[in-house]
């Protein structure tokens, strides 16, 4: 299962030509460079979002996953595909003395090693990291982070004697002057 067309690789070469006798290399290389591509992302999302794969309603199967993704989840899938394959496509236009082709291609390389790193929660240096960029798409009960504080409260050395919590908006029960019961 592939997450783009051999339209979207070959677009990102507009000097590129196809639908001649002549086309080198032929679309069904293109589409191998996107199967190529699409079995490393799909053995990424199995061994990452498995457990997601595992429940209900999807129960294991993993066609059934992909097919109930999100358009978002979709379209980063599909961006990851192009990216590697118009990599390996760049790589080959090269050979055929395409020189600009071949800086593309790394351009494109370096864009799908991201891409695809964020996808499998790995730094550049190939470390794991607590989560990826796009968890949330793939998997509902994926921790997400947020911009909002984790805990809220007043320390209380930075507050004068006997104000409280509660002028200072803060929710919590007790301050750091606060006496009860006398």
């Amino acid at each position: 299962m592939s997450y783009t067309t051999v339209d979207e690789v070959a677009g990102m070469f507009p000097t590129f030509k196809r639908g001649t006798p002549q086309q080198n290399p032929p679309d069904t290389l293109i589409q191998t460079y996107i199967d190529d591509v699409a079995g490393d992302i799909d053995a990424v999302l199995e061994r990452r979002f498995n457990e997601a794969v595992q429940a209900a309603p999807f129960n294991g199967s993993f066609t059934a996953w992909v097919a109930g993704l999100s358009a978002d989840a979709q379209n980063v899938l599909e961006r990851v595909n192009r990216y590697g394959a118009a990599a390996q496509l760049g790589e080959t236009l090269a050979t055929f003395g395409v020189a600009a082709a071949r800086e593309l291609a790394e351009d494109c390389y370096a864009h799908y090693s991201d891409l695809l790193g964020e996808l499998n929660a790995r730094d550049k240096s190939g470390r794991p990291t607590p989560s990826g960029l796009y968890d949330h798409l793939f998997d509902s009960l994926a921790r997400t982070e947020t911009p909002r504080p984790g805990f809220e409260g007043v320390a209380g050395g930075d507050q004068p004697r006997g104000q409280t919590p509660a002028e200072m908006g803060s929710s919590q029960v007790f301050g750091k002057f606060d006496r009860r019961g006398t």
